[in-house]
């Protein structure tokens, strides 16, 4: 009587499965919360007129074949539910405050010196925060990356839409032609 009370109790209500999409529905609706605060906060404070970033929404072709179907699986809900969320929010955000943003081509941003142009030689620290220029020395890769973020809005030759192999020979023209000419 008792096991077959439980077993049409649990049939009834799905309390494995109801369980199971309240928690996720609850710690989704947090993550947007936490985001919509997070970005609130930094236009309020900025005040920026245009807000430049990465178009994230390709890189996912980048990786590395999944060894099996779960992975594969988990590797998309993951890749494209953060950045997805996280774009929606900031470009919904920014279309209430009336602040224009603009997609950039990823391709690079992180790898290049926005200074005099050279590729990094390596990456230092236990997030590699850090990454060094063989001719400008130490810089924060983060702040690195902003910089090539920011003007890369305003490079005619590298489009949202140029391929990956070609931003990498565009990058290394650029900088062998200051080397010419400061030679």
């Amino acid at each position: 009587g008792s096991l077959e009370r439980r077993i049409s109790r649990l049939e009834e209500r799905h309390l494995g499965s109801k369980l199971y999409h309240r928690q996720h529905a609850r710690k989704q609706c947090n993550m947007e919360r936490i985001m919509n605060m997070s970005i609130r906060k930094m236009l309020l404070t900025e005040k920026p007129d245009v807000l430049v970033k990465e178009d994230l929404s390709f890189t996912k072709e980048k990786l590395p074949k999944a060894a099996n179907r779960h992975e594969a699986k988990v590797r998309r809900k993951l890749s494209s539910w953060s950045k997805g969320t996280l774009d929606d929010r900031i470009e919904y955000l920014c279309d209430c405050l009336g602040i224009r943003t603009v997609d950039v081509n990823p391709a690079y941003t992180s790898q290049f010196c926005p200074n005099c142009g050279a590729c990094f030689s390596e990456r230092k620290g236990t997030h590699h925060e850090l990454t060094v220029c063989p001719n400008c020395g130490e810089m924060n890769a983060n702040t690195a990356a902003a910089v090539n973020i920011l003007r890369r809005a305003d490079d005619k030759n590298i489009t949202l839409y140029t391929p990956y192999k070609k931003v990498e020979k565009i990058l290394e023209d650029r900088y062998a032609n200051k080397q010419s000419v400061m030679a």
